[in-house]
């Protein structure tokens, strides 16, 4: 028996879940998570973001459902488009709640923090301000850089997404009410960064101490966007070359 046969028997007499799902092109885990929802026998719409400030393919406002994800995804949903998810709108959101917004990982490590996370949530019309579902943590160490917090970032937010897909194909819409209960004392703290904010950071003034310069570039240095000093009108971009 094939696999579609399977599927169809499966689902035969109880209508398929609908998922609109939000990732990011050419990443690998957005596909991961893709095919495993296919497994589970979902009915998926698959919308790939490339860049900031795209704008939605205009036939997806037609779209209705059970659920939305957003795993990775530049895009930002209007409230109308939210609201036909029927069961829930969820985003994976690559931080804890102490940090909303853009830059995440850049700020808590000028934090200097010594734990980080990600966070799974419900999606409402403003950026990182709905329920809380779960939140994961790992441990940050005074040696760990830019790089290697992010890829562990990403490794946790991959299996926090992969896991809600199973928990949905498995237990159901009851799911999402059991997960907002068990959360009902996590919040959000302060107002979501803006990516302006990060520019502000990664931009250092000529006369900045060499202890908090080091903070700056642990907390900003990656390859393809490193801090920078502005001079007279030109920008002078940091090399860690050998």
């Amino acid at each position: 028996m094939g696999k579609k046969e399977m599927t169809s028997m499966i689902h035969k007499g109880k209508a398929r879940v609908r998922i609109l799902f939000f990732g990011r092109s050419k990443n690998e885990a957005s596909e991961k998570i893709l095919s495993q929802m296919h497994r589970n026998g979902f009915d998926v719409e698959y919308v790939k973001s490339k860049h900031r400030g795209e704008r939605l393919p205009e036939d997806i406002q037609w779209w209705e459902g059970d659920y939305i994800f957003c795993f990775r995804s530049l895009f930002i949903l209007p409230n109308s488009l939210l609201k036909k998810a029927r069961i829930a709108a969820i985003n994976f959101h690559p931080a804890p709640p102490e940090y909303p917004g853009s830059g995440c990982i850049n700020f808590a490590l000028y934090d200097e923090v010594n734990t980080y996370g990600v966070t799974a949530h419900l999606m409402n019309e403003n950026v990182d301000n709905g329920k809380i579902l779960e939140v994961r943590r790992f441990p940050v160490h005074k040696c760990d850089n830019l790089p290697g917090v992010l890829e562990r970032t990403h490794s946790e937010l991959y299996h926090l997404c992969s896991d809600f897909v199973t928990a949905l194909a498995t237990v159901g819409e009851s799911y999402v009410p059991v997960k907002v209960a068990e959360c009902e004392g996590v919040s959000w703290r302060g107002e979501a960064r803006l990516l302006k904010e990060l520019e502000k950071l990664q931009t250092i003034d000529v006369g900045i101490e060499k202890s908090e310069l080091e903070r700056i570039i642990r907390a900003t240095y990656i390859e393809g966007y490193p801090p920078k000093v502005m001079l007279h009108g030109y920008k002078f971009y940091l090399s860690l070359d050998d």
